[in-house]
């Protein structure tokens, strides 16, 4: 097969893959400096092209993960095979937005959830984060979507 021949997504869902990527970049932004969600959003709006980017799957996103943070960790940290301190901000930002999703998107199937969160992990990730996050994230799609398994 030649590789130069990708399946091209519907642009709703590139939209949402884009966003995904941005939201990668301002969760680990914010894990440094914890400024309010929405200097963020006005910083990557200004900043950054945003032209093709889901903005309000961007926006809702950001906010409600900011804003619910604690229990996000609580689902996460307890099915993590390493301590909190060993797994890098990125693959953090990355399973936060899995998490997030699960919880929040049930329209879309956890598979692909899970999908767009290794794919993240292989682009910023660390070498074999994307190993790590996908055994995080599966078992926090059986405990979260247990229909789905």
């Amino acid at each position: 097969m030649n590789k130069n021949k990708q399946k091209r997504i519907p642009e709703p869902l590139a939209a949402k893959r884009r966003a995904r990527k941005r939201l990668v970049q301002a969760l680990y932004q914010w894990q440094f400096n914890e400024s309010p969600a929405q200097d963020i959003i006005n910083q990557f709006l200004t900043e950054q092209d945003m032209g093709k980017v889901d903005q309000t799957f961007f926006q809702q996103t950001l906010r409600s993960i900011i804003d619910n943070m604690d229990e996000i960790k609580e689902e996460i940290t307890p099915l993590m095979e390493r301590s909190t301190y060993a797994v890098g901000e990125i693959e953090k930002a990355i399973m936060m937005i899995g998490v997030y999703e699960f919880k929040n998107h049930m329209e879309t199937p956890y598979k692909v959830i899970l999908n767009e969160a290794i794919e993240l992990a292989k682009q910023y990730g660390g070498d074999g984060s994307h190993t790590f996050i996908n055994g995080t994230l599966h078992k926090a799609s059986k405990k979260m979507r247990p229909l789905e398994h």
